[in-house]
C-alpha cells in the first residue's frame, strides 16, 4: 500500500516509564521521527536530556506521537 502524502505538525517523543517528552516539529514528522532514532541508536542525539534518557531506558520506553498538523508556517509558533 502506498504510503500517504504527510503534512507538517507538531509531534513528541515520550518517556513512557517517567512520562517526560520531547516536544518538535517538522515538515516532515515521520521522516524527523527516523531521523531522531537513527541519532539517539548511534548516541549522537542533540538533544543531551532525551539522549541520556534514551541510553538509561532503551528505545522501547519511548514513543513517537503526532500531536497535530498544520500548515508549515504555523509549526514554530505552534511548536513554543
Amino acid at each position: 500500500m502506498a504510503r500517504l502524502p504527510e503534512s507538517p505538525g507538531i509531534y513528541q517523543i515520550v518517556n513512557q516509564v517517567n512520562g517526560k517528552r520531547y516536544i518538535g516539529s517538522g515538515k516532515f514528522p515521520h521522516r524527523r521521527r527516523d531521523q531522531h532514532f537513527h541519532c539517539l541508536r548511534h548516541n549522537i542525539g542533540s538533544n543531551q536530556h532525551l539522549q541520556n534518557a534514551f541510553n538509561k531506558y532503551g528505545e522501547d520506553s519511548f514513543k513517537f506521537e503526532i500531536l497535530m498538523t498544520c500548515p508549515y508556517s504555523w509549526i514554530i509558533e505552534l511548536e513554543q
